[in-house]
């Protein structure tokens, strides 16, 4: 019993270790980055990660930013504007393609932006299959929200001042000053 315990007390203190180390790397990198740890961060090349002033991150988000990968020959990078806000249990996956927040966003919890997808074959292996390299990337403009638990697929542009409701999964571009949801969202008004 006491082995068990010393175990499972060494591999946090190994984790708190590693996850103390990329916050000071982070923060070195972007002083006035806000960061509520945990935060999982994996990236191959820092100089494909653009943050703006006073960007916050909130706790359990999981940001992958691959600017190579054996899947697509697409290049991934992720930029964000100044004073965006994203809440926790974010999955940003920038790897196969670019993804762009703008500046004074609120993105709130547990939601998903997915810059590339894996391709379909009849017959074939699909985690074996390269991604689909025409649809690719996400662009969020300024002054967008984004409610709890939305997906936003690859290839989708939202424009300025846009809303998206809660649970909605994006599919295709939103046009600016509109506000959308449902699954596949879908627009109920204009913001005036």
């Amino acid at each position: 019993m006491f082995w068990g315990t010393l175990k499972q007390w060494l591999k946090l203190q190994r984790l708190g270790w590693r996850v103390s180390r990329q916050r000071a790397a982070l923060l070195q990198r972007w002083p006035n980055l806000s960061l509520d740890d945990p935060i999982t961060w994996t990236n191959d090349d820092p100089s494909c990660v653009e943050l703006g002033e006073s960007v916050h991150f909130g706790p359990f988000s999981e940001i992958v930013v691959l600017s190579r990968s054996i899947y697509s020959s697409v290049p991934g990078s992720l930029s964000i504007g100044s004073r965006t806000w994203i809440g926790a249990s974010l999955n940003i996956r920038a790897a196969g393609g670019r993804i762009i927040i703008g500046s004074n966003c609120i993105i709130a919890h547990h939601v998903s932006l997915v810059a590339s997808n894996h391709t379909v074959s009849s017959g074939a292996t699909y985690n074996e299959l390269g991604w689909d390299e025409k649809r690719t990337g996400i662009t969020i403009g300024d002054n967008v929200w984004i409610g709890c638990g939305v997906t936003v697929l690859p290839g989708v542009v939202i424009g300025d001042n846009a809303v998206v409701g809660a649970g909605s999964i994006v599919t295709k571009n939103i046009p600016s000053g509109t506000v959308w949801v449902g699954n596949p969202a879908r627009q109920i008004r204009v913001i005036k």
